[in-house]
């Protein structure tokens, strides 16, 4: 651990408060933020703290809610902060359904168009409440609906259920990013198209690839990629950074490149518009192939791609900026270049603070971790200040 305090915590989710330097006021006020910012209701102060001495002291943490709210504040996974995986319980459904028609349809196909813009813009705090609540709805109301409406029903199903996975994944909760993108992919298998279950099958790598577990993203990947012309060329092109990410995990530089130059090829060939893949620009891509030149411990090729990344980074995806600028900084960092590693890494907490992000935050901690060194120096000190203000309560 960073600081050397998880030695002294009795419990995994005591130890990750010791590691911030924060007391218990400081997360139950963390704690009341996060519930503000997604709408949703919390204990008192007073109850918050006796809950959490409770919790940190081995007292099990079975509400799903007070769980996501801890891996938010914390920026872990449930396995980090000790809590048992498999009993987090969806929540309840009313059980009168809503009417099924064309304008339901309409409705969830506008709104969802509003999330998508909404995560590239704020990240996943203020969405994944709302976002799940809508994908349960969409599941009571699939038995009522017949022929045609139920068609267009079982895709925004599967839309949304994917969705509430990416937006647990961003918020570095891989399991229940798992669990919503499974059911995702139940609904891929009704539709019965190659394009739904290859772009389902891709997400699943792309948790996979977080719960470091390389070997299962190939074969999901592989998977993914049967059935030639079945993809769209950003939908390829996702599959293959992902191969890209799994065999800079496990050492194999060439076979990584081959699957990164297989990537650039794909996302720039002309393509349609398709309100899933539309985030996967050469930009993109090319972050990703950063990424994996970063793993390989090339960080001269990694710094050299992220810079032409961001050169040409679209505006409206605001959150994966931040997740660049962090990325890049660590590669300077790792460089020994401090002091690009700093200035880069101010304009990334910037970014990251207008559009939050759980991987972007980690990448950011992870930082903190690489400058350690260099912890003296003025600027290293000030850019870790300002890191750590991102995970401080408001007062």
């Amino acid at each position: 651990m960073a600081y050397g305090m998880s030695a002294r915590a009795a419990t995994p989710l005591q130890a990750a408060r010791l590691e911030l330097g924060w007391k218990q006021d400081q997360t139950i006020r963390a704690l009341q933020k996060a519930a503000a910012a997604s709408g949703v209701q919390v204990a008192t102060s007073n109850s918050l703290k006796t809950m959490l001495s409770r919790w940190e002291n081995g007292l099990p943490l079975r509400d799903p809610l007070y769980r996501r709210l801890l891996c938010q504040v914390y920026c872990q996974t449930p396995d980090e902060l000790g809590f048992t995986a498999g009993d987090v319980e969806l929540p309840a459904r009313s059980h009168i359904a809503p009417p099924v028609g064309p304008e339901m349809v309409q409705y969830f196909r506008n709104v969802f168009a509003e999330h998508l813009r909404a995560d590239n813009l704020m990240g996943p705090s203020h969405l994944v409440d709302v976002v799940r609540a809508q994908a349960a709805l969409l599941d009571q109301m699939l038995p009522n609906a017949r022929d045609g409406v139920r068609d267009e029903l079982l895709l925004l199903a599967l839309r949304y259920n994917e969705f509430t996975g990416w937006l647990y994944q961003d918020a570095c909760i891989a399991e229940q990013a798992m669990r919503f993108t499974d059911r995702s992919m139940d609904y891929a298998l009704e539709i019965g198209r190659t394009s739904e279950t290859s772009y389902v099958l891709m997400r699943k790598a792309d948790i996979a690839a977080d719960l470091d577990k390389p070997e299962r993203v190939i074969g999901l990947t592989e998977a993914a990629l049967r059935g030639p012309g079945k993809l769209s060329p950003r939908g390829r092109a996702l599959v293959l950074r992902l191969r890209g990410r799994a065999h800079a995990r496990l050492g194999d530089a060439g076979e990584c490149e081959r699957a990164l130059d297989a990537a650039r090829a794909a996302v720039e060939r002309d393509h349609e518009p398709d309100g899933l893949t539309d985030y996967c620009t050469p930009a993109y891509i090319g972050m990703e192939a950063a990424s994996c030149w970063s793993r390989l411990e090339q960080f001269g090729k990694a710094i050299a791609a992220y810079e032409r990344s961001l050169s040409t980074w679209p505006a409206e995806l605001r959150r994966d900026q931040g997740l660049c600028l962090a990325r890049l900084s660590f590669a300077y960092a790792a460089s020994e270049d401090v002091q690009r590693a700093c200035v880069q890494g101010r304009h990334a907490v910037d970014v990251v603070r207008a559009a939050p992000s759980g991987r972007a935050l980690a990448e950011l901690q992870r930082l903190r971790v690489e400058l350690a060194p260099w912890r003296r120096d003025a600027e290293v000190s000030d850019l870790s200040d300002r890191i750590r203000s991102l995970f401080r309560p408001a007062a």
